[in-house]
């Protein structure tokens, strides 16, 4: 759906629903079967994002014109905030409904979101299977492989025939709607194979499963990390991945929809991390709560800051002799913090996106000494011949050349070491981005401008 409709149909939703009375429940009759209409051609995905820019009063009131099956596949697609809205305005009774039309997985996710009453409520109403299951889910940690897959499997044992096969598909089919392969497993469980619905329509009815099947199987375990799985996908194209416990059986599998979205929620925290902020401020609409997510990195930038008054501090003679210096200090602060900025941001995507590891620190580490000595002395010559002009004065173009180069070749050196470093100590290295690189820059961008002035200061009078 295009944005400009979208906006359109959000703008005729707010002028139906109007003068809404969520208090009194003051609804016209009238006014929810426009709104129904309205929604009427659009599918799940296009009514979770019109719903996610309404205001919460609004999203519950379109929320509750749907029906269980729409809002089974709204509610788990909608943002975190407006999630936390629906439920609250949602009864027992309608959430155990929606959660018997969800998939396991997706009934996990919002069972765990839900008060610790109310969820024990909706999974003792619910089918005992699915119950089971749900259950069985929600002790694995959320961003682990176990709390990503779903548990509706199609499995064979490997002496059936093709016929069988299909005939268990067709049989489960109405229970997965997702069904990619059919995976072949032994007597023990154990994942032996897998079988794509292609090839299982291709070979003739009689044939042995066991013929046909696929034994070289990818696979994860439980408690594989949610980006590692990412990259798994990313890497092999895969559409699905089994999952198997520690003792190779069969117990779930991972879908290319659920790895869309970590996809997303792993870039976004990167992103949020390296400008020094969190994820949850993105749906979180709390000015203090805001302000309480930003603020500590914010004093660490504060007390960085300090840190540089205090290093020009100590060259205040200097810096009082030939006042023309400080004129290039925020040129020099300002380019090294960049340079840092781009190196550390390249080494993060690229551990995390499993291009690079700890292993490959001297190669990167000496490809982007090359590639900065390269940048700093087109900037040095720059801005040294800029001093030179400006000042008249070639001791100054050559402090401020120097520096500059220096400077940068230092900046980009601690662009690939931070991170790498912060990985190797089991710190997420895209913590070493922005308030922290551009800091530590900005203390040795100063000490080698401020160093070297004071040491060609004879010269420089």
């Amino acid at each position: 759906m295009g944005q400009n409709h979208q906006q359109r149909l959000q703008e005729n939703i707010r002028e139906l629903i109007g003068g809404l009375d969520d208090a009194r429940g003051l609804i016209e009759k009238e006014t929810q079967r426009d709104v129904s209409n309205l929604l009427a051609n659009l599918s799940a995905p296009d009514i979770a994002g019109l719903i996610d820019h309404l205001h919460p009063e609004e999203a519950r009131f379109v929320f509750n014109l749907l029906d269980d099956s729409v809002a089974s596949q709204v509610i788990t697609k909608v943002n975190e905030h407006i999630q936390e809205e629906l439920i609250e305005g949602t009864d027992e009774t309608r959430l155990t409904r929606l959660v018997g039309e969800m998939e396991s997985d997706d009934a996990a996710d919002l069972i765990a979101r839900l008060p610790e009453d109310v969820a024990r409520q909706v999974l003792c109403s619910i089918d005992p299977g699915l119950s089971e299951r749900i259950r069985e889910l929600l002790r694995y940690e959320e961003d682990t492989a176990g709390g990503l897959m779903a548990v509706e499997l199609v499995t064979v044992d490997p002496n059936a025939t093709v016929k069988e096969a299909i005939e268990v598909v067709r049989n489960v089919a109405n229970k997965d709607e997702q069904i990619y392969y059919v995976y072949v497993v032994d007597r023990r469980q154990n994942l032996v194979g897998t079988l794509s619905l292609r090839d299982l329509i291709l070979a003739q009815p009689d044939q042995r499963v066991s013929e046909i099947m696929n034994r070289d199987v990818m696979s994860v375990v439980q408690g594989t990390d949610q980006e590692e799985v990412a990259n798994i996908f990313r890497k092999y194209d895969l559409v699905v991945l089994p999952v198997v416990d520690t003792k190779g059986r069969l117990v779930g599998k991972i879908t290319i929809d659920d790895i869309v979205d970590v996809i997303e929620e792993e870039d976004s925290e990167d992103i949020a991390k390296m400008v020094g902020t969190s994820r949850e401020e993105m749906t979180e609409h709390s000015p203090v709560k805001v302000a309480g997510i930003r603020l500590p990195w914010l004093v660490i930038c504060l007390f960085g800051g300090m840190g540089s008054a205090t290093i020009v501090s100590h060259f205040e003679d200097v810096l009082g002799t030939v006042l023309t210096l400080a004129f290039f200090v925020p040129v020099l602060m300002d380019m090294g913090g960049n340079v840092g900025v781009q190196s550390a941001t390249l080494v993060v995507r690229s551990l995390a996106l499993g291009e690079i590891d700890t292993s490959g620190l001297w190669k990167r580490l000496h490809r982007e000494i090359r590639t900065s000595l390269i940048m700093g002395v087109a900037c040095g010559a720059a801005v040294g011949l800029f001093a030179f002009l400006w000042k008249d004065n070639p001791i100054l173009g050559v402090i401020v050349a120097v520096a500059m180069c220096v400077a940068i070749l230092a900046a980009s050196m601690t662009g690939v070491l931070m991170p790498m470093v912060f990985k190797k100590l089991g710190i997420d290295p895209a913590v070493a981005t922005g308030p922290v690189v551009t800091t530590i820059n900005d203390w040795s961008g100063l000490l080698i401008y401020l160093g070297l002035a004071t040491a060609l200061l004879h010269w420089l009078r």
